[in-house]
């Protein structure tokens, strides 16, 4: 009755109190049907307070016995239940899931020990796997209603603590669950839901499609143990294309009157069939299912269409911030990116899209502006100091606020794509951008891998521009913690180090490098390749084919955790010929900048390749490569492709070898005559 009366605006402690009467009262209680009405009293007003509220979320209430009674006697023994015929799920194991759900959306540092221990508990688990593969096999359940929304209310909770870090037991124990949903996702009836759905977006899902075709996918995309790949790639063989083809079929102009339940399955289904894991694997899917992705993408892209048709003050903005972050999420896909650039519309209903008078909607068209615009783009835009100005307020709204901590780390990620452009760069410096970049590197609390490794990616991107490269010279205490980075030896933060050393090198080495002479007749390589890390597969291919044919060829194999940038640096100087891999990803790599930029101030001969379709150089990586003949490796069958190559440096070594015969002729005129002619048919036969 407190409770009701109260809610938590009672003190911890009061609550407290309140917890331990109930389970007082409730150890004096034998018949089940008493305990279970009075479980129900105690529980109703905690459901009918907001998921927001966190005051039941305080780890002294959290590893309460009352939560560890609600769900072993509760929660596993109701599950146990369903065996008993004629049983149909009690309102009370609903309210528990319900409750569960909300106490798991308030999971923090401080109380996700305690939140591990209540929920991840193997008769609980055990119970949910059960409950599933029976699902598939029988049809009792399916007209159990309390029971289907009790599961989806438990795995959301799951969900949630997914969220946060998993140890490999807890993987262990949590695999059997996934993979009783990846059986259920594959499943005819899952396939049949999917054909039977209407082909528009105001239908009505009953609680056995929420559970297969919304829960079950959002649960799925946040199990990121990369040892299952296979499993994704079967579930993605079993359901993209019948989603593919239920979604294409729907008009675009009813989604902006989608129900909410169809809004969050579209949303779910959508972002786990387009992003099923998080590592370099994602280039299996892009590759597999490339089809059904650009059929998907075309589809969004008409819902953005459909959504301009209406004045910015009528548009339904939690469509359109769906339609943006799926938007986003096909950019990841490398070719179907370069496909969503082929659309002449689609950078101009974005660039509408930063216009409309809401924040998000702004943040989440720049962040797809990000990965599709070229420089060119960029130089045409009527205000670019926006750009900045939009990153700068959201990061500085978040740095600080724990609650935001993941949108912080994503605005990082998402600031990385644009900062790539030199416009992007310029206007970030005269908004004191690097004062916040600064701050995440010098200050420990920052993770070194979410944050402090992009935001030294960042600041190697700014060091380009000579304004910024003095400013970061100039912060001592910025230098020295620089260094301490570069120094490090753990052996989970190398890409760290690595990022710090080639800052430091840009800062403080790359002038006197770039000033270093070298003797061209003392080359110790005929080939240095620099290429992207995830392009290594074109790449290793190249660098194979050359050495079978005698080259002597220096490439780091280990691109990610190679040698540092002096260690590059010195193969750049002691290479005749620098292959330049050039890609979308290869632009975007201020690593593979540094290579291309200090071979370039070098003076280095630079053989560019193109080694994806449709790739046109813009900005940084356009202006090294100017003038220079493209040898395509994305178009063309390999081996035709590896021939131009070798044509190309035995052309560039033929004119290497004819320019040093010109220069040691003009200093020794003895030379002229037949003595040049010996030597020219010399140098053409050692290039035959």
């Amino acid at each position: 009755m407190i409770i009701r009366q109260h809610g938590l605006s009672l003190p911890v402690e009061r609550l407290k109190t309140s917890f331990d009467f109930f389970v007082t009262e409730l150890k004096t209680i034998d018949d089940g049907e008493a305990r279970s009405n009075l479980i129900g009293q105690m529980i109703s007003p905690l459901i009918s307070l907001s998921f927001k509220d966190k005051k039941l979320a305080e780890v002294e209430l959290i590893q309460h016995e009352f939560f560890l009674i609600l769900r072993d006697q509760i929660l596993i023994e109701h599950l146990r239940r369903r065996h008993i015929e004629g049983n149909l799920t009690g309102k009370i194991l609903l309210n528990v899931s319900i409750l569960f759900m909300n106490l798991y959306h308030n999971i923090t540092d401080t109380n996700v020990a305690e939140c591990e221990h209540l929920l991840l508990h193997y008769p609980l688990i055990d119970e949910l796997v059960k409950c599933l593969n029976e699902l598939n096999n029988s049809d009792k359940h399916i007209n159990d209603p309390n029971l289907l929304r009790s599961i989806s209310f438990l795995l959301t909770a799951l969900k949630h603590l997914h969220a946060k870090q998993i140890i490999n037991d807890e993987y262990l124990l949590l695999k059997p669950l996934f993979s009783a949903i990846a059986q259920r996702l594959t499943s005819l009836n899952t396939i049949t839901m999917i054909r039977n759905l209407k082909r528009n977006f105001t239908q009505y899902l009953d609680h056995r499609n929420i559970l297969f075709l919304d829960t079950m996918p959002l649960y799925s995309q946040w199990y990121s143990d990369y040892d299952d790949l296979e499993i994704f790639l079967q579930v993605l063989r079993r359901l993209l294309k019948e989603f593919t083809d239920w979604f294409t079929s729907c008009s675009p102009d009813s989604y902006r009157h989608c129900t909410t339940k169809m809004g969050s399955m579209i949303r779910h289904f959508t972002y786990f069939l387009v992003r099923p894991i998080e590592s370099d694997n994602l280039k299996i899917f892009s590759e597999e299912f490339y089809d059904d992705y650009c059929r998907l993408v075309s589809h969004w892209i008409l819902f953005l269409s459909s959504t301009l048709s209406f004045p910015s003050n009528k548009i339904n903005t939690s469509a359109t911030r769906t339609i943006l972050q799926m938007l986003y999420n096909f950019t990841l896909h490398l070719n179907v990116l370069n496909y969503m650039k082929t659309m002449p519309i689609l950078i101009p209903m974005l660039l509408q899209m930063t216009e409309v008078d809401h924040v998000e909607i702004q943040l989440n068209a720049y962040r797809c502006l990000g990965k599709l615009m070229r420089e060119d783009d960029i130089k045409k835009m009527a205000n670019p100091s926006k750009i900045a100005c939009v990153y700068i307020d959201f990061i500085t709204r978040t740095i600080d606020d724990r609650a935001q901590t993941r949108r912080f780390h994503s605005l990082l990620d998402s600031l990385k794509n644009f900062v790539q452009h030199d416009q992007v760069k310029t206007e970030l410096i005269k908004q004191q951008a690097l004062t916040i970049l600064i701050k995440c590197i010098v200050e420990p609390r920052f993770d070194p891998i979410k944050v402090q490794l992009i935001v030294l990616e960042i600041l190697l991107a700014l060091s380009f521009n000579n304004d910024a490269s003095v400013i970061l010279r100039q912060n001592q205490n910025f230098i020295t913690h620089i260094r301490n980075l570069s120094s490090k030896t753990n052996s989970n933060q190398t890409d760290l180090q690595r990022a710090a050393e080639g800052l430091l090198w840009k800062l403080e080495k790359e002038v006197e490098a770039v000033a270093k002479s070298t003797n061209v007749n003392l080359y110790k390589y005929d080939i240095m390749i620099s290429y992207s890390h995830k392009d290594q597969d074109v790449c290793l291919q190249i660098h194979d084919r050359l050495v079978k044919d005698g080259y002597n060829v220096w490439l780091d194999r280990d691109c990610l955790r190679g040698p540092t940038m002096i260690g590059i640096a010195n193969a750049i100087e002691n290479s005749e010929h620098v292959l330049i891999c050039m890609s979308n990803t290869y632009k975007q790599s201020v690593y593979c900048q540094s290579e291309a930029h200090y071979a370039y101030e070098r003076e280095c001969r630079l053989i560019p390749i193109l080694i994806e379709s449709n790739y046109k150089p813009d900005g940084w990586l356009g202006i090294i490569v100017s003038g220079k003949i493209y040898v395509e490796f994305g178009k063309i069958d390999f081996h035709l492709a590896y021939n131009k190559l070798k044509n190309e440096i035995s052309a560039r070594h033929y004119d290497l070898l004819t320019r040093s015969l010109s220069r040691a002729i003009e200093k020794d005129p003895i030379r002229k005559g037949s003595k040049s002619l010996e030597l020219f048919q010399g140098i053409s036969e050692s290039i035959e």
